[in-house]
């Protein structure tokens, strides 16, 4: 277990970690440019009052949390609320072939917007750029509960999915602001509570306003709580002090034009591209066209390309690029990067194919599937809230990063082997609290990590990243899981049942197969279509493995009576 010590290079003190030969390079980093920052105009003393003044405590720290909890919330509940609508809105479209991208947009452009949001949090202020985001919010969802086509129901949840990536980052970046990195893991619990108790309303509220009302206002609903966060957000946060990296030498405020010199334009030129290419790649890919098709190689040859550019571009502006490479290079970073990746595809794969599976094998209303997915959600928060007392309590957090991986796993694995045509909630039940709790347990704590290994100016850009990760990984792989689950159909339906025509079940809603099939083919489709839906979740599966490698490279240190001091803590 690593122990840790006080080392005093010059005048400043700096605690840093006796670890293992693999952190002392970064250790040594670290120091070399501590000793660089000694002559700098900004005293470490006052950055420390700074900090000190962010600080909140008392009735009005925990009235902020609620609000920051309250944008999680709706955020969470726009996330699940969709969950048990879409075979209706696939109903009403005629287009279950767009089910994936009612996620995937969402997602993707919450991943392709979530690093600037780092910038934007950096170099402006913190409160202006969290309104911003929630006003966007409320925008897309606006715009999804209006849409006469699927197309624009997509660009809503599209517009929705940009402050969707404002919303979350914002509230850790907050919380690094305003709370002491001893308590930001209860407070990251709380958070991740709230925003649980939105992922419960959502499926249930989902379906009863499908049922009983509309699809439609399942986002029209996000109106008016959007604006009491607003005004509650509005009223209490107060970060007056611009941070570090937006001072000049002498603390006056950098220039609106050398900040926007600072946002990496020609990076973010060709990082949007290459991942709207490869998600169109992994969303055509074996649906509407062949792996081996031009259209699919050449949209995976463009993405390789503009990544590869990407790459180039931010080792050439360095500190100045999106994601500055001595931060990327922290082992503590791009492995808590790698679990986020896992952990948030794997989760989204479960969320999105449990309502379909309720909905179309077992045969329940939209409002039912809500109630049968619930196992799941209250286990997510129960992993949210315990995790943020542990870690809280004893100061470690890697640890539940593994045991959410191999829970994750054993989850997914349990949904792919019990969930058949014939199951009952005895086969269910305990698969689904297994994933959620498994999922809960380890959600948090990549962001956590951010936090604690990177000082205060570079917590925006880490937490964007690791955000970005999460994302990312829900807009990809729930595209894949949806391409492993079309493909799968249609080869099935063709070698089962050849007398069913596989593009009637994929136009036509996922509710109205029952209308559409007829009688005696009707058990086979079901079959071949409970057997697509297995296979998309052994992709869930195979993302927890990963995740578990990456949980396992993490920091194992001790992180909350290591850094007495306010200053967060400069440890790599």
């Amino acid at each position: 277990m690593a122990m840790l010590s006080p080392v005093t290079p010059r005048r400043r003190t700096v605690y840093t970690p006796i670890v293992s030969e693999g952190w002392e390079a970064e250790k040594a980093g670290f120091l070399a440019s501590s000793d660089k920052d000694d002559d700098s105009d900004i005293d470490d003393d006052d950055q420390r009052t700074v900090v000190e003044d962010n600080y909140l405590s008392g009735a009005k720290l925990l009235i902020l949390m609620f609000a920051l909890g309250l944008s999680v919330f709706l955020v969470a509940l726009d996330n699940t609320i969709i969950d048990t609508a879409v075979p209706k809105i696939t109903d009403e479209f005629n287009s279950l072939k767009d089910v994936g991208w009612y996620s995937s947009a969402y997602l993707l452009t919450t991943a392709g917007t979530q690093l600037l949001f780092g910038k934007f949090y950096t170099h402006f202020s913190v409160k202006h750029v969290y309104l911003m985001s929630i006003i966007i919010f409320e925008l897309g969802s606006f715009v999804c509960g209006a849409a006469p086509t699927s197309s624009i129901f997509i660009l809503g949840r599209a517009i929705a999915g940009v402050g969707n990536a404002g919303i979350f980052s914002g509230g850790l970046v907050i919380i690094a602001h305003t709370v002491p990195l001893a308590k930001r893991g209860m407070f990251n619990g709380m958070i991740g509570g709230l925003g649980g108790i939105g992922s419960v309303s959502g499926p249930l509220l989902g379906g009863i306003l499908t049922d009983k009302v509309s699809f439609r206002f399942c986002f029209y609903i996000s109106v008016p709580l959007g604006m009491i966060t607003l005004v509650l957000t509005l009223w209490l946060l107060d970060i007056r002090t611009p941070p570090p990296s937006a001072r000049g030498d002498k603390g006056n405020s950098v220039p609106l034009s050398a900040k926007l010199a600072d946002f990496d334009p020609w990076g973010n030129l060709v990082f949007v591209p290459a991942m709207v290419a490869l998600l169109l790649a992994v969303q055509w890919g074996g649906s509407e066209n062949s792996w081996g098709s031009g259209r699919i190689i050449g949209l995976l040859l463009t993405s390789v390309l503009l990544f590869g550019i990407f790459v180039w571009i931010q080792l050439r502006v360095d500190e100045r690029a999106t994601i500055p490479p001595r931060i990327l290079k922290q082992r503590t970073m791009w492995s808590s990067s790698l679990y986020a990746v896992c952990i948030g595809g794997s989760f989204n794969i479960i969320t999105m194919c449990l309502p379909i599976w309720f909905q179309v094998i077992h045969g329940d209303s939209p409002e039912t599937s809500g109630v049968d997915t619930l196992p799941v959600i209250i286990a997510l928060i129960a992993g949210c809230m315990c995790v943020g007392a542990l870690v809280g309590a004893i100061g470690y957090y890697a640890p539940f990063m593994i045991l959410s991986s191999i829970l994750t796993v054993a989850g997914s694995w349990m949904l792919a082997g019990l969930l058949k045509v014939s199951s009952t909630p005895s086969n269910w039940v305990f698969a689904e609290i297994i994933s959620g709790f498994g999922v809960g347990l380890g959600l948090q704590q990549p962001m956590l990590a951010a936090q604690t290994v990177l000082e205060l100016k570079d917590v925006a850009v880490g937490t964007a990243l690791v955000m970005f990760a999460n994302t990312l990984g829900g807009a990809l792989f729930v595209a894949i899981a949806q391409s492993v689950f079309t493909s799968s159909l249609v080869s099935g339906l063709v070698a089962t049942v050849p007398g069913v025509s596989p593009t009637i079940v994929l136009t036509d809603g996922a509710n109205s197969l029952k209308d559409v099939i007829a009688p005696e083919f009707l058990p086979d489709v079901l079959i071949v279509y409970n057997q697509a839906l297995m296979m998309a979740f052994y992709v869930s599966i195979v993302l927890g493995v990963i995740a578990l490698g990456g949980a396992s490279l993490n920091h194992f240190g001790h992180f909350v009576d290591a850094y007495p001091r306010t200053l967060p803590p400069p440890m790599r």
